[in-house]
């Protein structure tokens, strides 16, 4: 792909603004993201649907995002690289209006699927435009500045989101796009500087085929996840076909994209032969899943199993401990990484999210209170802000500058891959852990069990004397009770097991770390 000409010549206050817009917009996603994380629970209600069906939401978003990543770089090659940006600043803030006034889940499945397309190339051109604009010595001061923006973001959205919903409306939380919208449009329109088109067989030549296989692939993986737990997964003979539906079209996209008969691929596979790209590439799968995966359950867990019931609010400013924590020591980062190498800091931040993976299993049970999750919170902040740039550094070291989009666009995909795949495989999970906890737990609270005979007769007495209820209507009471007390206890199993996953998946990407070339150290 034709990239434009390494350096251009900014000014300091020019370069600052620049990035202050691109940090805007690319921090509407962001928020956007923690934000529906968060409110899940409240959209059940709203929608009137239950909270595998509102995960659609998220997975949704996740695969659009992911088909989006690669089709983004060859959109802005078309339409130009400053006009795609602000079309994408524009589009996700009309998709999040669309979110915030959709009646029913279909309409807002639609909105999301658009709003992970326009996010994919919020998310690829902040990085994109910082390695394409500027010189080499600028680049990690400038993706430290950007990504200490979206850490804030974050907060924002787990703060004001939680707020809102708390106080106004879960539709109003799509409101503050707007406002990221119209900063970042008119820092982008001012200083954004006009490229020089690409190649024109890059115009002229699309990948249709690329498109439509990994388009085939998405949408069949998206039914499956979003009708297999209905359907008895693979029991189904329509979720089979799907499966092999959706693999053979992954697996042609594959060979398509490495073939010499595609002048113009989506994806540059053979970028993958230099050991420092392969690297990053396998590596950063299990990054998007850490993204994605790490507090997925988390917000759920806080505001309807604890104990300590949480508001919005409460578990907004919970969680924002970890984004406020990653801003704040994502400064330190850029000479961490010089002093110590790509290799030292990725082993140190898989170190991190493994001890805060098992932490958070330990501590999670339905009585711990919200602020003994603070440690970990801080643990994974310590496992993202070295993580995520000494991964990324490892895409460009020695991509050649007409090479350098492709190798931004591959390290993305596969990330993006990472996330959708995180959140599939805990969604999954979460449902067959519950159903095995289940049976394990009810195989205890068997009416012959003396202890349960126990309890049931002294919560059933404690209903006659205290509330009023007649001695049979105590005796179904208590039976409910002690249905729900074990289903809470089973989900909180499933959510513990999810962060047992977690560290696993920590533990897997630790092994990969041997693959990493070693790189250059700063001198003391």
């Amino acid at each position: 792909m034709a990239t434009p000409p390494p350096g251009l010549t900014l000014s300091p206050g020019h370069t600052r603004l620049l990035l202050l817009g691109l940090g805007l917009a690319t921090g509407m996603e962001f928020y956007t993201f923690d934000s529906m994380n968060l409110v899940l629970s409240d959209l059940t209600g709203t929608l009137g649907v239950s909270a595998d069906e509102a995960s659609w939401l998220l997975t949704v978003y996740s695969c659009s995002l992911f088909l989006g990543v690669p089709v983004s770089i060859w959109m802005a090659g078309h339409y130009g690289y400053k006009r795609f940006l602000i079309s994408t600043i524009l589009l996700f803030s009309i998709a999040s209006m669309g979110c915030a006034i959709s009646p029913d889940l279909d309409s807002m499945l639609i909105w999301r699927a658009i709003q992970g397309l326009a996010g994919a190339g919020l998310v690829v051109w902040w990085r994109a435009s910082i390695y394409v604009l500027l010189p080499k010595p600028q680049r990690s001061p400038s993706l430290m500045q950007v990504s200490t923006v979206l850490y804030l973001s974050s907060a924002a959205g787990l703060l004001v989101s939680g707020y809102i919903t708390d106080h106004l409306n879960w539709r109003l939380i799509f409101l503050p796009n707007l406002l990221y919208a119209a900063g970042a449009v008119w820092l982008v329109v001012r200083y954004f500087p006009t490229l020089p088109p690409p190649s024109a067989e890059r115009l002229i030549r699309t990948d249709w085929l690329g498109i439509a296989l990994l388009a085939t692939a998405l949408i069949s993986l998206q039914i499956i996840l979003n009708r297999g737990e209905i359907d008895d997964w693979f029991g189904s003979l329509h979720i089979r076909v799907l499966a092999w539906t959706s693999g053979a079209a992954l697996l042609l996209f594959v060979v398509w994209q490495a073939s010499p008969a595609n002048r113009t691929p989506l994806l540059w596979l053979s970028l993958l032969r230099d050991r420092y790209v392969l690297s990053s590439a396998l590596i950063g799968v299990f990054t998007g899943m850490i993204l994605s995966g790490s507090l997925f359950v988390l917000p759920e867990f806080l505001r309807n199993l604890s104990t300590h019931t949480h508001s919005a609010t409460q578990t907004g400013q919970i969680i924002c401990v970890y984004a406020l924590t990653a801003a704040a020591i994502r400064p330190l980062m850029v000479g961490l990484i010089a002093r110590i190498g790509q290799r030292k800091t990725i082993v140190i931040a898989l170190v991190m999210l493994i001890a805060s993976m098992v932490l958070f299993n330990r501590l999670l049970t339905t009585d711990t209170p919200g602020y003994y999750y603070v440690v970990p919170l801080i643990l994974y902040a310590c496992c993202l802000s070295p993580l995520l740039p000494a991964v990324g550094s490892g895409t460009v070291a020695r991509i050649e500058q007409n090479k350098l989009l492709d190798g931004v666009s591959l390290y993305m995909t596969f990330r993006q891959f990472g996330a959708s795949l995180g959140v599939a495989l805990l969604t999954i999970l979460i449902g067959h852990r519950e159903t095995l906890h289940s049976s394990r737990l009810f195989e205890h609270l068997r009416h012959d069990n003396p202890v349960t005979q126990d309890w049931l007769a002294s919560v059933s007495a404690t209903l006659v004397a205290r509330g009023g209820y007649s001695p049979i209507e105590s005796q179904r009471a208590a039976v409910r009770m002690l249905a729900e007390a074990g289903a809470h206890q089973a989900a909180t199993l499933a959510y513990a097991d999810a962060f047992a996953f977690m560290a696993a998946v920590g533990v897997i990407a630790l092994c990969l770390v041997p693959i990493i070339p070693p790189t250059p150290v700063a001198k003391k």
